[in-house]
């Protein structure tokens, strides 16, 4: 069979073919996993998955063929490398993968292996577009598949805390959420490269797949893919899928009513999405804004989320957590509350009458202040989040991060640079997951995938 055949036959997502390889797990059974994509992230993970005991890494996989040779000697040399993902897909002895390719990559290949008989932990951002987030739910409860998303944040105890504390009441209502990732690179950012030959052992055009033929540029590949549009969605997809996925967690929300971003680009390099963006969220009882900026830095942290409540705020990030307490304040007096009082004053100046006592006793605190920092995620948390995957494996329980959360958390992010590549602001009819009133906007739900790559549901 060649390449164009095995890609018509399977590539026609999850909707299609048998349920392939159920199978009791007895409690000493080894779960044998493939590593597909293993730039910094997935490199991390076969670290990871090295100190599990009852794992097994069978295949390490990237379109850098000297980068998966690499690995596989990390692996003591006893796992098979491949430069193509479908030989891993078609490994009837591999029970999983972890999918840590660039973010265009994760749809097809989580898809692909649904509908190969295999569970999944996906890298987020889950996916490129909201039409293949949706596919991917599909596909995970089509295929009795566990699919995991890698939002290590919902592992974390500090987080489920202010999960708690919130939804408890202990800041009172919550009004307005700020959050944000600020670094400083400028002036010149990731700069500006000639196109090239790609370097020997790179496989470019599978790297590309389903985003459009361009020649090779470092800057499109590894870390900078982020800052193409072919490729992800900038940092509002990147970290603001943590923030939002935690902010879901904490409100105990799972989508917004409506969302309008703006942006621009202050570096001097060749990214085509913004390295400045504001994006206003609106759920109604409250409304999120979220603030990328790789122009400046912020005095305090480069990444956290404030909560502003009535009772007190929360500042949550990946340290800690911090409840500072409002007090009492006063009812705000009008202009001519404040009148009455200077002619009262003066009238006692004239009369010599002395003035009322003042009441010097401090505001009650609305809520008691809490403090917790110094904690380290990572690689704790992250090692506590990969076990939970290896777990549903077994128990064929959802996980913490399942696939539908995965992908409800990252839907604002992708409506924001909707908005952003539009200049409009975008309602949001989450029900039907349609974006309301607007034929243009809704093109960008869903993207073309180039020749001969495709999913159909």
């Amino acid at each position: 069979m060649d390449r164009r055949q095995f890609l018509q036959r399977t590539l026609t997502a999850a909707s299609t073919g048998p349920f392939i390889g159920r199978r009791v797990w007895g409690a000493n059974d080894r779960i044998v996993i493939g590593q597909i994509g293993l730039g910094s992230r997935g490199y991390y993970e076969t670290t990871i998955n090295l100190k599990n005991p009852g794992v097994e890494i069978a295949a390490v996989c990237d379109v850098f063929r000297p980068l998966a040779e690499l690995t596989k000697q990390k692996c003591g040399g006893r796992t098979e490398s491949y430069s193509d993902f479908r030989r891993v897909l078609e490994r009837k002895d591999i029970d999983a993968v972890f999918v840590s390719t660039p973010d265009h990559w994760h749809a097809p290949i989580t898809l692909l292996a649904c509908q190969a008989g295999k569970d999944v932990y996906c890298e987020k951002p889950v996916s490129h577009t909201i039409a293949e987030g949706r596919l991917m739910v599909q596909a995970a409860r089509r295929h009795h598949r566990v699919v995991a998303v890698g939002s290590q944040q919902r592992s974390a105890p500090h987080f489920a805390k202010c999960s708690e504390l919130v939804q408890s009441g202990y800041i009172g209502d919550v009004s307005a959420i700020d959050c944000w990732i600020v670094s400083n690179e400028y002036p010149q950012g990731a700069g500006k490269l000639a196109d090239s030959d790609p370097p020997a052992g790179l496989d470019w055009d599978l790297f590309l797949g389903p985003a459009p033929k361009v020649p090779y540029n470092r800057n499109r590949y590894i870390w900078n893919f982020r800052w193409f549009w072919d490729y992800s969605g900038g940092n509002m997809t990147d970290w603001g899928a943590h923030h939002l996925d935690s902010i879901h967690q904490i409100m105990n929300v799972t989508a917004p009513r409506s969302v309008y971003a703006t942006g621009s680009r202050k570096l001097q390099d060749a990214r085509d999405t913004p390295d400045t963006l504001l994006a206003t969220i609106d759920y109604g009882a409250f409304a999120v804004r979220f603030t990328n900026s790789q122009v400046g830095l912020r005095m305090d942290k480069y990444a956290g989320t404030l909560i502003y409540g009535t009772k007190g705020t929360l500042f949550v990030d990946r340290g800690g957590y911090e409840v500072i307490p409002s007090r009492f304040s006063a009812i705000v007096r009008s202009d001519i509350d404040q009148v009455e009082d200077m002619l009262a004053s003066r009238r006692r100046e004239v009369s010599g009458e002395a003035p009322p006592p003042r009441d010097r006793t401090p505001a009650p605190l609305l809520c008691e202040p809490l403090k917790v920092t110094g904690i380290k995620m990572d690689p704790a948390i992250q090692e506590v989040h990969v076990r939970n995957f290896f777990d549903c494996i077994k128990s064929r329980q959802k996980p913490v991060a399942d696939v539908e959360i995965g992908h409800t958390s990252i839907v604002p992010c992708h409506l924001a640079n909707i908005s952003y590549k539009t200049g409009r602001r975008i309602l949001w009819d989450a029900q039907r997951e349609q974006i309301v009133n607007d034929p243009e906007a809704s093109k960008l739900l869903t993207k073309n995938y180039r020749a001969p790559w495709r999913l159909t549901a």
